[in-house]
């Protein structure tokens, strides 16, 4: 099938968005109301902060062209406090506000503690963690937009083997769901390729200081680190890595080259791999446009929280217009039915498990910049 951007296939973009925490009784019933589960408090406030700013600028477009079949788009964001349980209440507060749809965390823990609410609910919801778990869900009303960790966490493991030739890897892992999920396929694909890692090394959700595990991996003799970590603790192992004098490649997960973490660990992230579902430098036409467009309105570069959920909603949009209508079942339908649509993080078509994401891109930081190496094609 032909791939199509977003913008060949909607002749659509953004006028008047009804903005946060909207109540049910003030949207016009021939809105779509999309309820938006981010964010907006607490450690990871800035996830929040950029997933809104991609939102409304793809609202900004999609409304000023007069919206999907002459119906505008609106939206309700509610905070979920960084933590599972914030989501479910936020998850439930859009409901009750009377989402039709609904775009949920980029973190998978809190994506998978909404399942059952989702499938409950029966609202079509797209969800941004990368967890191979949230497919094993079987939810028919959950959808994953991100490439899975499946896709992302095989493609570091076999640059850092066959681009890099790095022989005795060592790996640090967050131990949550996200992080031990793709650290299990990385070590799979090591295992495959007969380079199987010298150690694994894991931290506790939350923890700051990874020196510990640090230490061990320089005296293992590790000629390479691959790593998954959430934002701000990927900014602080890199810093870490390098207050250690530790001199070996490092492959990390996408976390690794957000705004947030390189904000953090400046020049300590300067040649840093990582695998990546979207960087602001991709010259693509349609990327390119979004980071430009993104950067005038906001004055500062994208990110990864922005593109995705920018994403998000024009891929609902895609949804709406053949859906015809926000009936849920329609709706959901119709999302389950998107194939080689070219978003400005990747291409989506989603599988019989949901998946959206279909492919990634190897990054490095140069001059403090994730340049991309090449891209790799999951399906």
């Amino acid at each position: 099938m032909k791939k199509m951007s977003f913008r060949k296939i909607l002749s659509v973009s953004a006028v008047a968005v009804l903005g946060c925490f909207l109540s049910a009784g003030t949207a016009n019933a021939q809105e779509l109301k999309i309820g938006v589960v981010t964010t907006l408090t607490g450690e990871k406030a800035l996830t929040g902060v950029y997933s809104r700013n991609g939102i409304m600028l793809a609202l900004e477009e999609i409304n000023g062209k007069g919206g999907v079949n002459g119906k505008k788009i609106s939206v309700m964001i509610e905070d979920d406090g960084g933590n599972d349980a914030g989501a479910v209440n936020a998850f439930n507060k859009v409901l009750s506000l009377g989402a039709d749809v609904v775009i949920g965390p980029i973190y998978s823990t809190m994506d998978l503690s909404m399942s059952p609410s989702i499938k409950k609910a029966e609202i079509p919801t797209l969800v941004i963690g990368s967890s191979n778990d949230i497919a094993k869900q079987k939810n028919p009303w959950m959808f994953q937009t991100r490439t899975a960790d499946a896709v992302s966490a095989a493609a570091i493991a076999n640059y850092a083997a066959k681009k890099l030739g790095l022989k005795k890897v060592a790996i640090l892992h967050d131990t949550d769901n996200f992080a031990s999920g793709a650290a299990e396929v990385a070590t799979k694909t090591l295992e495959d390729l007969k380079v199987p890692p010298i150690l694994v090394e894991k931290y506790n959700t939350g923890d700051k200081d990874m020196t510990p595990q640090l230490a061990k991996i320089r005296a293992s003799g590790a000629d390479g680190i691959l790593a998954w970590s959430q934002l701000v603790e990927a900014g602080l192992i890199m810093k870490q890595i390098q207050s250690m004098d530790i001199k070996v490649p490092v492959v990390g997960s996408n976390s690794y080259v957000t705004k947030i973490a390189l904000d953090l660990a400046k020049d300590n992230a300067e040649g840093v791999y990582s695998v990546a579902d979207y960087v602001y430098s991709n010259p693509a036409p349609w990327t390119a446009q979004f980071a430009a467009n993104y950067k005038a309105k906001y004055k500062l570069e994208s990110e990864f929280n922005s593109a995705m959920n920018y994403d998000a909603v024009y891929v609902i949009a895609d949804a709406f217009k053949r859906a015809g209508t926000n009936d849920k079942k329609a709706m959901r339908d119709a999302l389950a039915a998107v194939k080689e649509v070219v978003g400005v993080s990747t291409t989506y078509t989603f599988d019989a498990n949901n998946v959206g994401g279909t492919s990634v891109a190897i990054v490095q930081v140069r001059k403090g910049v994730p340049q991309i190496i090449e891209s790799v094609r999951g399906r």
